[in-house]
């Protein structure tokens, strides 16, 4: 499990958010640092104002006595101490603290400070300062500074200081309040990672297991499907795949069931045969006859090895393709002819209807007349004696000719259809019936007619015939 889909889908989306939380914690810090310090310094310095404006209506006339003691100013003081935890000490224009409230160590009171945030105040400006402000301070603040002005003259300053580590600890309070909702959200977005990724990897290993069993020769095996996403279509899919692997070992096992049959029949005629004229058991005037029915028994054979190589060579893409200019009605004809002694066996009536006198047609004229005589040979196998075979040629447009042969025999189901035209196959209802044949005869005719870019199909109903129908190649 340590490589396993879960496990990884799981560590991914925990480092994710993980990552995506420091990377916003620390954008957020300091955005959140920035705007508390900007909104701390201008409270302190819309305080420094109200107080320097305060003091300045008030004492404007012995403000910078020695000395200087007011209820008020004390009142202000401690509010601004209590309320707003801020600290605040005012100074002459000399740069002599003259008050500070009590968290302010009293000895700097009378004391002159030197500092560039003293000198900027007491030259009229507003000054924003973080320190410990020359040691007055154990730990470091931010002051404002705001001049107290007498007409345009800078008569002193007021100082204002609140901690920065009170800054600090509202921002550690942030990150606690972050850190408990991502744990809250780590551990929700874990589970549903889990349901969601276990939805996912269970059928992904069951259909690994099933196609290992496949991979072991077991085409039985399915696969459960759960849903319609893609993880569902792809079990579909190896559903499908063994469903078709399946099926084609079973006609390859009926295959090799016909083939040992049409191999053993010929030659096991042919041994005997063979071994009655040598043993004397077959006179000599009979010989001939016998060695006829043997010349037979070798053309079947020859046939049989014919078909397989010509279909392996067609599947390979080796066929070689002579094409020429021939009338595909007189092709139909002289096979017709070529088959008419079966036809008269089996006292099959055929009736043939011709789109026009003379059809041209560009093609392999002896791959399309093997291609027509396996159709028909196929029909007179599944035509009851007394039955009929239609063959019609009809133009489709201005540059394909289809040909069709139909018999009224017992038909093909659709679920048949699908598999009609794959090598070795042969329908339930022949295989008692016909034995004769591997069934490579619509095989190798499917083949031929897609090595001419053309196409071939069936159309059929149980019980009511069936219909094959190729197309070719109009000659200009």
């Amino acid at each position: 499990m340590k490589n396993s889909i879960l496990t990884k889908q799981v560590f991914i989306y925990i480092s994710t958010l993980f990552i995506s939380f420091i990377i916003f914690a620390g954008v957020l810090t300091l955005a959140y640092s920035n705007y508390y310090t900007n909104l701390k310094e201008k409270q302190l310095i819309g305080y420094g104002k109200k107080l320097s404006e305060e003091i300045y209506e008030q004492y404007a006339i012995n403000l910078f006595t020695d000395n200087v003691e007011s209820d008020e100013l004390k009142h202000q003081f401690q509010f601004m101490e209590e309320y707003l935890n801020s600290s605040v000490f005012f100074m002459n224009k000399k740069g002599v603290i003259e008050n500070a409230t009590p968290r302010i160590n009293q000895s700097w009171v009378g004391q002159t400070l030197t500092d560039y945030a003293i000198e900027g105040v007491l030259d009229g400006n507003i000054v924003t300062v973080k320190g410990k402000l020359n040691g007055m301070f154990p730990e470091p603040v931010l002051t404002v500074g705001y001049p107290i002005f007498f007409g345009k003259k800078v008569m002193g300053g007021v100082f204002i200081s609140t901690s920065i580590p009170e800054i600090q600890k509202s921002i550690q309070g942030m990150y606690g309040v972050g850190a408990m909702c991502l744990g809250v959200v780590m551990v929700i977005g874990a589970l549903l990672i889990y349901i969601s990724t276990r939805r996912i990897t269970k059928p992904l290993l069951e259909m690994n297991n099933a196609v290992k069993v496949i991979a072991d020769g077991n085409f039985e095996n399915r696969v459960s499907v759960y849903c319609d996403d893609e993880v569902g279509q792809l079990a579909k899919s190896v559903n499908n795949m063994a469903e078709s692997l399946d099926k084609q070992e079973k006609i390859r096992r009926n295959f090799i069931a016909n083939i040992s049959h049409d191999l053993r029949s010929p030659l096991t005629s042919i041994q005997g045969f063979i071994g009655a004229m040598l043993d004397g058991t077959i006179p000599p005037d009979r010989n001939k006859h016998y060695l006829e029915i043997v010349m037979e028994e070798t053309e079947r054979l020859t046939k049989l090895t014919n078909d397989i190589v010509d279909l392996n060579r067609a599947q390979t893409s080796n066929l070689t393709l002579e094409e020429s200019d021939f009338n595909i009605n007189e092709l139909i004809r002289d096979s017709i002819e070529k088959l008419e002694p079966r036809f008269t066996e089996k006292n099959i009536s055929v009736d043939i209807v011709f789109f026009e006198k003379d059809t041209m047609v560009k093609a392999d004229k002896d791959k399309i007349q093997r291609v027509f005589q396996n159709l028909v040979d196929n029909a007179i196998k599944f035509t009851d004696n007394g039955g009929e075979i239609k063959i019609e040629t009809e133009a489709k447009n201005n540059n394909k000719i289809t040909v069709s042969v139909k018999d009224n025999g017992i038909g093909i189901s659709e679920e048949e259809q699908k598999y009609v035209f794959d090598r070795f196959y042969k329908a339930d209802e022949s295989r008692g019936q016909y034995k004769k044949g591997g069934g490579l005869g619509l095989s190798i005719a499917k083949e031929f007619i897609l090595a001419h870019n053309e196409s071939i199909g069936v159309k059929s109903e149980k019980g009511k015939g069936a219909e094959f129908i190729f197309t070719l190649k109009k000659s200009n």
